[in-house]
């Protein structure tokens, strides 16, 4: 279990986040980052893209570039709107316009307010440390994921399962069932989607929700068809498990519903660890991202859970984590087996030859010594001496 993981997206649809890489790092053998523009502007933004490319050099993250965002442009033509899948790169405005790589994210960076001279540092160290790949070329699927996309879309069965899958996900969303009717055409203009969903009660409802939500579109569902598909063949390049978002994961679980299970498998046990063995404790990305607690100390708390990592991909994906966390603690070891006066005889006077005044004060350590050397390490000893005082 928890060989390695892939972080794309957050599960609540939003970009990755410094404490969902904390918790990769903790639990996961190896944690890999898809780095988009959004995610980059957003590490940007809160001053932890430093900590990210220390990390990659490292070599205790692994990340890739996607430079290009995908998107569904919309044309409208009278009454109808026109569809059409697609993959943007941001190049600079009118003025300035970046002729490479470096260059691009200088300006993103310098757009969020960066000092001009540091965005040009960031940007470059950036390049230096993380990979590029493309959505559009076939650095992930022969022709392009927005391509794939397209086929998809053609197949009107297919298309009506995403849909539903879709609109069953997204928030106000509902189960159309096999009332659904989609159809996508293609045109001189581009494609045209013909449906029955009922986008009005759909907006209705998530106008109500507080705070409120922007109105879902044919654009914004035809979307989840391009990006869960960008999911898939991510997935399927990098193996181990994959995050994304909830709406994604729907569309992806509709065509290959065996892809999450590991994932969800791990999840699961973490939320369940966390809930019995850390009880009354917030999560590590809580406490990360809300402030309380600095990446700096994390990484500090991490340097001492190399045994923990190792344990934690030894267990069994049969057995319910927590209770090997229970039997861990209770296993027997060579000191448990051992007649306790003699294993403390024997240790005082060791402590005793070697230092004649040791011997006055070993009454009072053994205990503590003795579980900790001669019992040797058990996963409590991170948690209760390591993760929960960073929780707290």
């Amino acid at each position: 279990m928890f060989e390695s993981i892939v972080l794309r997206n957050s599960e609540d649809a939003g970009n990755i986040t410094l404490g969902a890489i904390a918790e990769a790092l903790l639990f996961y053998q190896n944690s890999r980052i898809v780095v988009g523009h959004g995610t980059l502007v957003s590490f940007a933004r809160d001053g932890s893209l430093g900590n990210v490319l220390a990390l990659v050099k490292e070599g205790r993250l692994q990340a890739v570039h996607c430079e290009e965002t995908l998107g569904t442009v919309t044309n409208s033509h009278g009454a109808s709107q026109a569809h059409d899948f697609g993959a943007m790169t941001l190049v600079g405005h009118e003025d300035v316009r970046g002729r490479n790589r470096a260059e691009r994210i200088e300006i993103s960076l310098r757009n969020c307010g960066i000092e001009p001279r540091r965005a040009k540092a960031q940007a470059q160290a950036f390049v230096d440390a993380v990979p590029a790949k493309s959505f559009e070329k076939d650095d992930y699927v022969k022709g392009g994921i927005p391509n794939a996309a397209r086929m998809d879309a053609k197949d009107r069965v297919t298309l009506k399962g995403l849909l539903r899958a879709g609109l069953a996900a997204v928030p106000g969303g509902y189960d159309a069932g096999d009332s659904l009717e989609a159809d996508y055409v293609l045109s001189d203009l581009a494609y045209f989607l013909f449906t029955n969903i009922d986008f009005a009660a759909v907006n209705e409802r998530r106008a109500s929700m507080s705070p409120a939500m922007e109105p879902l579109t044919p654009a914004a569902l035809f979307n989840l068809i391009l990006e869960s598909r960008a999911d898939m063949h991510l997935a399927a390049f990098y193996g181990g498990d994959f995050v994304t978002t909830t709406a994604n994961s729907a569309l992806v679980r509709w065509r290959q519903a065996h892809l999450f299970e590991r994932a969800d498998r791990n999840r699961e046990a973490r939320e369940q660890f966390s809930e019995l063995v850390l009880a009354d404790c917030p999560s590590i990305r809580e406490v990360i991202d809300s402030g309380e607690r600095s990446f700096a100390e994390f990484l500090k708390a991490l340097d001492k859970a190399q045994k923990f990592k190792a344990w934690m991909a030894k267990t069994n994906p049969d057995q319910k984590l927590v209770s090997q966390y229970i039997e861990a603690l209770k296993a027997d070891t060579w000191a448990d087996k051992a007649p306790v006066k003699a294993v403390r005889y024997l240790f005082s006077l060791v402590t005793g030859t070697v230092d004649p005044t040791a011997g006055i004060i070993s009454g009072a350590a053994d205990a503590f010594l003795v579980d900790k050397l001669l019992k040797g390490w058990r996963p409590n000893h991170f948690v209760d001496d390591r993760l929960k005082p960073f929780l707290r």
